[in-house]
């Protein structure tokens, strides 16, 4: 049986010595380490398709934590987000898990702790990955769909059918049994399972609420 890959857990913080020192801890764990210190090089450089966790300041130098969170999501990153924070940043933190992250963990850190948050995030997100596929080809293939060809998906995912669709939009049962063909072709979607899973990100990501 091939073994899985390590997790990745990225660390977005404008200290080096605190990316340096949690780093070294996490791979000493186990875990691939990528180290970014500004909002720009993480949303440029990294993968939205590992699978592990994402460390994220609050407080960068330059970009606010929860608009990089949220650019992040836009993306395509579907990995759990746990943001950094001072004890003055605990209010701000707590907007963040609102809006989606996953949690946040206090400096000054506890090894342990961290440990344990990281682990729980990394496997939550392999289970999630498993279970609804990944976020980028779900937000790929929305992207593709037409004003009314959206409507056609969100009315599927709300359990309509097509005569149903049809009345509600206004027009005729066989156009709208043209844009439900389409949605499924542009969403590469083989059965409406796999719109359920792809409306599991959309539902959840900043850009369509």
């Amino acid at each position: 049986m091939q073994q899985e890959p390590p997790f990745v857990v990225a660390i977005v913080d404008d200290d080096a010595g605190f990316r340096d020192a949690i780093g070294w801890l996490l791979k000493a764990n186990g875990y691939v380490v990528r180290g970014y210190g500004d909002a720009p090089s993480f949303l440029a450089g990294h993968d939205p398709t590992f699978i592990g966790c994402v460390l994220l300041d609050l407080r960068l130098d330059d970009a606010c934590g929860i608009d990089t969170f949220m650019d992040a999501r836009r993306r395509g990153l579907d990995a759990p987000v746990l943001m950094i924070s001072g004890h003055g940043d605990i209010p701000t933190a707590v907007k963040a898990v609102k809006l989606g992250a996953a949690g946040f963990i206090e400096k000054p850190v506890d090894n342990d702790k961290l440990l344990a948050t990281v682990a729980a995030a990394c496997t939550a997100h392999q289970q999630q990955c498993r279970q609804h596929g990944r976020a980028i080809n779900a937000l790929k293939g929305y992207g593709q769909l037409t004003s009314r060809e959206r409507q056609v998906f969100w009315s599927i995912i709300d359990g309509l059918l097509t005569k149903e669709i049809g009345k509600a939009l206004g027009i005729s049962t066989r156009t709208t049994e043209i844009h439900r063909s389409r949605v499924f072709e542009k969403m590469s979607a083989g059965s409406l399972s796999d719109l359920h899973k792809a409306a599991h990100f959309l539902a959840r990501n900043p850009v369509y609420p």
